[in-house]
């Protein structure tokens, strides 16, 4: 049998992933990316893998938390007035996935998904991308009693066989592993399972992975149109070329949505735009912490200290605002100890977000040849590995190993 030609669109985390899986099970494959190749927040995310902590922003609570963002523009959660319009249809299907029973199992359909999270590191190791982690996650907690929250709400992710942390430990227990965390810090959590990467490192070498493999990479190249007849795209139009392929992969991320309209698809995902920004390197700060509290993070990388947080619905083409970069770090200088005068490289990115908080992975009943891979949210790099290998199967083999069914692009 021949090898199968796909046409991967979208060059971020999801779709350099599966275009090198796509080749490893034989496919020709051609990634088309509109800007440069991992560019957005594919390099611009925390870098954790984190499947303990891998949740959907549709949770019990966060319907409050967003209609009080309305007014407040440097809320972790916010909401700008001027989205709401185009925001509509999604937010309704938001609101009703935000509850106890729908969060749990959406919670559980993730750690489902990774539950191979470990081999396919090993796999793209050896294929030569950069996925040497960092010492475990911290959860760093002011008030004991959210701590004792946090980690009673963990528990039930032992039943998906990740490795669980044991208890919660004292401030100065979490001072010992982490000199940088101030007085504020009373408790915190250590999670074994979860660590993080450099992602600029994690794309550069993707990039260089797939192009070894023979993956036809070409950046700012814009999706215009799809060749399409009885139920199968024949062909992707981009920069006045045709792209002929027996196989279509859709993954690109918070641009999905409007790609999907050129196929009559409803792709329910919208941008949500998370910023960061940059501090020197410390020796008290040498693995990566969560604050839940504040819903902010810092994750060391050789060359600087990333923190970041927040989660805004602006719109398709949201602007900066510095106000929320400001938020961060004044979320975060009572919990650490840094130097905070030297902050530089902040940067906004936008995130592709489902309603329900859960990615789409499969084939929609339109199309018999095209696989959608989007709406991963924040988790994109924890997600890839599971969601490429779900993709390179369902085109190579006509179905995926993994139970797809709550990730289904229709649902």
């Amino acid at each position: 049998m021949s090898a199968p030609s796909v046409v991967v669109v979208g060059g971020g985390l999801i779709g350099l992933t599966s275009a090198l899986f796509l080749r490893q099970l034989g496919a020709e494959v051609t990634v088309l990316d509109v800007e440069s190749l991992g560019s957005g927040a594919s390099r611009g995310n925390a870098g954790f893998f984190s499947p303990t902590i891998a949740a959907p922003l549709a949770a019990p609570g966060v319907v409050w938390s967003s209609l009080r963002s309305l007014l407040n523009p440097t809320s972790p959660l916010r909401i700008h007035p001027k989205a709401l319009p185009g925001l509509a249809g999604w937010s309704i299907d938001f609101m009703k996935a935000c509850t106890a029973s729908r969060f749990e199992q959406a919670r559980a359909a993730m750690a489902g998904l990774n539950h191979d999270l470990e081999p396919l590191l090993t796999r793209l190791e050896q294929a030569g991308v950069a996925v040497h982690r960092s010492p475990e996650l911290l959860v760093a907690v002011h008030d004991q009693a959210f701590a004792d929250h946090v980690f009673a709400g963990l528990q039930p992710m032992a039943r998906h066989g990740f490795p669980m942390p044991v208890e919660v430990i004292d401030g100065d227990a979490m001072r010992a592993l982490m000199p940088a965390l101030t007085d504020h810090v009373t408790a915190g959590i250590v999670l074994p399972a979860d660590r993080s990467v450099d992602p600029r490192r994690y794309v550069e070498t993707i990039i260089e992975a797939c192009r070894t493999a023979g993956v036809e990479l070409l950046d700012h190249h814009v999706v215009t149109g799809f060749d399409r007849s009885a139920g199968r795209v024949r062909a992707v139009v981009a920069n006045g070329r045709r792209f002929e392929a027996e196989h279509v992969v859709l993954a690109a991320g918070a641009g999905i949505r409007p790609l999907g309209r050129l196929l009559d698809l409803s792709i329910p995902v919208v941008p949500g735009q998370g910023y960061n920004v940059a501090l020197p390197v410390s020796d008290g700060l040498r693995q990566p912490v969560i604050f839940e509290e504040v819903h902010a993070v810092a994750t060391p990388f050789t060359d600087q200290i990333r923190l970041g947080g927040t989660m805004e619905f602006a719109g398709r083409h949201p602007r900066f605002d510095p106000r929320r970069v400001e938020a961060v770090v004044t979320s975060l200088r009572r919990y650490l100890d840094l130097d905070w005068d030297a902050a530089h490289d902040a940067w906004a990115g936008s995130r592709p977000m489902s309603a329900d908080g859960l990615p789409l992975i499969g084939r929609p009943r339109r199309y018999r040849n095209v696989v959608v891979a989007g709406g991963h949210g924040m988790y994109g790099l924890t997600l890839a590995p599971a969601t490429a290998q779900a993709v390179a199967e369902l085109v190579v083999d006509g179905r995926a190993r993994a139970d797809l069914s709550a990730f289904d692009p229709d649902r």
